[in-house]
């Protein structure tokens, strides 16, 4: 699903063009932009002007307009604070005006999954670990009633002793009070609801690859 190629008008050294597949491109080329096509990596706009619909990425419904990269200027062009001349791979052209009879020019920034596209799709793919708290909280919450199972023990073995209940009962009592006092199924009955959700979610044709966060949605 994430794969995409097309054909695209590299420009050659003697400043002629000759089409080449997407897959071929690498950072520092310049190419032609011309209107309707998907962008394959992310390019910096070299002239003439864009308008490009990133809803693909942002969820944006209104097209952004996109300008080209000011030859002479006091900023330094950076990842962050120039989108206004980044076109992101993934979205798709709209409308193009170039500057007299030149084409749209764009230099090849980032290619594959160093691509803004490609960074979200590596997020989807390998997510990072999250520590939620609700866990931690959990354990706490366990040790705290394993806590107070052991006092109980200890206040009431002494008294079952001495009014002279057998041995075994009084084991038997011990541990009755660990099992009601430490609930021994929360882990079963958390793992259960999590099960529960993804079977709704795709009944709706919604996936998750990391149920954790699924307890973070809710």
């Amino acid at each position: 699903m994430a794969r995409y190629s097309c054909p695209v008008q590299l420009k050659a050294p003697d400043n002629t063009t000759k089409v080449v597949d997407s897959t071929e491109l690498v950072p520092g080329d310049v190419v032609v932009v011309p209107e309707g096509m998907n962008l394959p990596c992310d390019m910096v706009l070299l002239s003439g002007t864009a308008i490009i619909n990133e809803a693909m990425l942002t969820g944006e419904s209104i097209p952004v307009m996109k300008s080209s990269l000011p030859f002479v200027s006091s900023e330094t062009y950076s990842e962050k604070g120039s989108e206004k001349y980044t076109l992101f791979g993934g979205t798709s052209v709209i409308q193009t005006r170039p500057v007299g009879d030149e084409p749209v020019w764009a230099l090849v920034k980032n290619t594959g999954f160093l691509t803004t596209k490609g960074t979200l799709i590596r997020d989807i793919l390998y997510p990072k670990d999250i520590k939620f708290e609700f866990y931690s909280d959990g354990f706490k919450f366990v040790g705290i009633m394993a806590i107070l199972a052991v006092f109980g023990i200890i206040a009431s073995a002494p008294i079952q002793v001495k009014i002279g209940v057998p041995n075994v009962l009084v084991i038997d009592n011990a541990l009755n009070l660990i099992t009601v006092t430490i609930p021994p199924a929360l882990p079963a009955a958390m793992s259960c609801g999590i099960v529960f959700a993804i079977r709704r979610l795709k009944s709706k044709s919604i996936f998750c690859i990391s149920p954790p966060r699924i307890n973070m949605a809710g």
